[in-house]
């Protein structure tokens, strides 16, 4: 029997879901991850095959991102799992945050599809796309898997949301009923990781491998696991004092790593998803352990990171519209194309402004109001 300390604070939150910078800094390496594979030219010659090959894995920033957000909620839920408004709060909490953003998004996008300028030819962009309700029940990604298709590429990455809201329903479910019976909890996490593997084994195609929950369950649960460990007075201690062991143990993941990029596992791999799993965990946990040490330099405490990693989600909901909106626009105003190099700067200039833009304005502000909704 695990031996947890059970006297989480229920009124205030504690130091472990705290805001914390080095998690950012995670967070916002993430998201830079996602934007090379999507912003790098690949076609063309204009980048080195090397270059290509090197950052060939670099579509698994979205693995990263489910690990911490396995880590972090479920600490969440773990800390408040005996409060009397814990369902109302988490899911009040979670809507602010998820919500606005993601609702002026598909918003737009029905906007446009419906009445948009002929000149976007956005009907190209989404000839089949799904229904739209779709969208507003979060159950695109199965729509997604089913048609074997993405069929909207303006908005196919809300996909990773659909999955973490559907982890999020299961996760605070399995925490409330489970939170006194730890063994229990850490042998399902550990149940749930194993069995990601092998339904990906079983799919029928890669994007029901690579699009449904319970076959992305090895990163989300992972991060869960990682979660009860450091809640655990034993487990926190002995990562404390073994960072050498997870040093080394992040060296032979990482060339782990360099094996599937060697490779070109793609998505909905059997095991590479496992393998980027562990590597990606093995991250959050030296992030942990690290954030408080002093250093010449410390890239957790990085404010470029930081600034992505704050405004990851906005980045990340929006970097696809405007790459695939920002040509039109440029072919009908100049009436002619640019380099791709151009065009990529071009693309980030107008990505970073809009998502600081939509943080300051849409994001933060209401992310302040659902925080007025305390676990008691």
């Amino acid at each position: 029997m695990l031996n947890y300390n059970l006297t989480y604070p229920q009124v205030r939150e504690s130091s472990f879901v705290k805001r914390s910078q080095a998690l950012d800094a995670v967070r916002g390496i993430a998201i830079i991850l996602v934007l090379i594979w999507h912003y790098l030219p690949r076609d063309g010659g204009e980048v080195p095959g090397f270059i290509l090959s090197s950052t060939y894995l670099f579509w698994s920033g979205v693995d990263l991102f489910f690990v911490l957000s396995g880590f972090l909620i479920a600490g969440i839920l773990l800390q408040n799992a005996g409060s009397r408004n814990y369902f109302s709060t988490f899911y009040i909490r979670r809507a602010a945050r998820i919500l606005p953003l993601y609702l002026l998004l598909i918003g737009a996008f029905i906007v446009l599809i419906r009445w948009g300028p002929d000149l976007l030819e956005l009907q190209k962009l989404s000839r089949r796309h799904l229904p739209y309700w779709s969208y507003f029940t979060f159950t695109q990604n199965f729509l997604y898997a089913g048609r074997q298709m993405m069929n909207d590429p303006l908005i196919d990455v809300t996909w990773s949301l659909a999955v973490e809201e559907q982890f999020y329903i299961f996760l605070s479910l399995f925490i409330r009923n489970l939170n006194k019976k730890k063994s229990i909890l850490v042998i399902v996490t550990i149940a749930l990781i194993i069995l990601a593997p092998i339904l990906r084994f079983l799919a029928p195609n890669f994007l029901v491998a690579y699009l449904l929950p319970l076959h992305r369950a090895d990163s989300l649960m992972l991060g869960v696991l990682l979660a009860l460990i450091w809640q655990w007075d034993k487990g926190r201690e002995f990562m404390c004092k073994h960072v050498g062991f997870f040093r080394w143990s992040l060296v032979i993941l990482f060339l782990v790593v360099a094996y599937l990029t060697y490779r070109g596992v793609w998505i909905g791999d059997v095991f590479g998803h496992l393998g980027l799993a562990l590597f990606y965990g093995n991250v959050v946990v030296l992030a942990l352990i690290l954030s408080g040490k002093e250093g010449r330099f410390n890239l957790l405490k990085n404010r470029v990171l930081e600034w992505f990693g704050l405004r990851s989600y906005g980045i990340y909901l929006l970097h696809k519209p405007v790459q695939l909106l920002i040509p039109f626009l440029v072919t009908w105003f100049l009436h002619d194309t640019l380099s791709p190099w151009i065009m990529v700067a071009i693309f980030l200039i107008v990505l970073f402004v809009i998502s600081e833009l939509s943080y300051r304005i849409v994001e933060k502000p209401i992310m302040s109001l659902g925080h007025y909704f305390k676990y008691e």
